[in-house]
């Protein structure tokens, strides 16, 4: 086991050296790097977190998975409708046409994820966009996952997580939100990140003062590569409601129409704009959640780079 995860690990250092990964992965890979079994007790998850990490070479000192949680995060998709059409979409092109799942399903996997993972998860309430939902099923969501004892995050393009829905999620339970905004989404009457920042700033004042964590996604993609270091300033000047900048790297997944990434946008490349924009060196070493980098179904390697103070 432990030879085959050397020989993995050593053809992924060479398949990233020549900017392209392995066309497939043998059987004791997948072993190695797919997923847990479903099982176990919620009380045990972080002993399970730190030995899955230890069998992939990835328990280290600066590790918290294992650690405060028992994994990085649980995306919990609740709808695929969205009010949006970001050209760098993960859905699919049949996915408008997918009804939503009825509550007892969604309860079901809430309390599955539970079971699974154990308290103070972080569970991602996501879509499509996850205010599309009636605002009383949102809410019942919200208070499922809390009353579980597990860490409710909402992941929205923003349009309708109005002051009010977020002053009331908050109150039902919510911890964090998470806007998803740049130039990918074609809003209207925006032609720059820089003029997109206006929209930032509204969503931050919608949540200032509330019990809420306020993170902002930003895919980093040909359109905005240069301007990667105004969006850091941006966040920079806004450091006290603003508690993570996640910037992912576009990939050619789902219904998006970009496809792949241009070869001059890598990990190195945005980390450089990440610290021409915060003015200083950052090491982006000091905390790890999870696997520092996760194969994506079409088999492109994708790690995303975020700036998080505590």
């Amino acid at each position: 086991m432990e030879q085959a995860k050397v020989k993995f690990e050593e053809r992924l250092d060479e398949a990233l050296t020549h900017r392209e990964l392995p066309r497939h992965m043998t059987t004791d890979e997948i072993r190695i790097a797919g997923p847990a079994a479903l099982g176990g007790v919620p009380a045990s998850a972080l002993v399970r977190s730190r030995h899955r990490l230890a069998t992939v070479g990835q328990w280290n000192e600066r590790q918290l998975m294992g650690r405060r949680w028992p994994i990085g995060c649980v995306a919990l998709e609740i709808t695929q409708r969205c009010n949006l059409d970001c050209a760098a979409c993960y859905l699919s092109e049949n996915s408008e046409a997918v009804h939503d799942l009825p509550l007892t399903e969604i309860f079901r996997r809430i309390d599955m994820i539970y079971e699974h993972y154990g308290p103070d998860t972080d569970v991602q309430v996501t879509g499509g966009d996850p205010t599309l939902r009636q605002r009383g099923e949102l809410m019942e969501i919200v208070r499922r996952i809390r009353a579980r004892g597990m860490r409710p995050t909402l992941f929205t393009n923003g349009i309708r997580a109005t002051r009010d829905l977020l002053q009331a999620l908050a109150e039902a339970g919510l911890v964090d939100v998470a806007f998803h905004v740049d130039m990918t989404q074609g809003r209207r009457g925006f032609a720059s990140e820089a003029a997109l920042n206006s929209l930032r700033q509204d969503y931050i004042e919608r949540a200032r003062g509330l019990r809420l964590s306020v993170f902002f996604n930003t895919t980093v993609f040909s359109g905005n590569f240069n301007e990667v270091p105004e969006i850091v300033r941006f966040f920079v000047r806004n450091a006290d409601i603003v508690s993570m900048a996640s910037f992912q790297l576009q990939a050619g997944t789902g219904r998006g129409v970009l496809g792949s990434r241009p070869l001059h946008i890598t990990i190195d490349s945005v980390k450089q704009q990440i610290n021409l924009g915060a003015g200083a060196p950052l090491c982006f070493d000091t905390i790890q959640i999870g696997h520092s980098l996760q194969p994506l179904r079409n088999g492109i390697g994708y790690e995303q780079q975020s700036l998080r103070h505590a």
